[in-house]
């Protein structure tokens, strides 16, 4: 698996899950060994109803013109 960041080595890690104190304590997750980056379950759920609410928003407002910006030349 390679690393969706910096395209490195990605390697199963196990985390303690502190947050949900059921019976499974222990957390397998991936992390990349050239810049740390860290995907377990919990994360890609919340950046996948992250990425649905900006979704949404993007199509409840549209994209507002961008200004112009006029260019002055220096006259040194």
């Amino acid at each position: 698996m390679t690393c969706r960041r910096c395209h490195g080595l990605m390697v199963a890690d196990y985390y303690i899950d502190l947050l949900n104190g059921g019976e499974d304590f222990w957390l397998r997750a991936w992390r990349c060994v050239n810049c740390g980056e860290v995907v377990e379950p919990g994360i890609i759920r919340h950046r996948l109803e992250r990425r649905s609410l900006l979704s949404s928003l993007a199509k409840r407002w549209p994209k507002t013109a961008r200004k112009e910006y006029e260019v002055i030349a220096l006259g040194i």
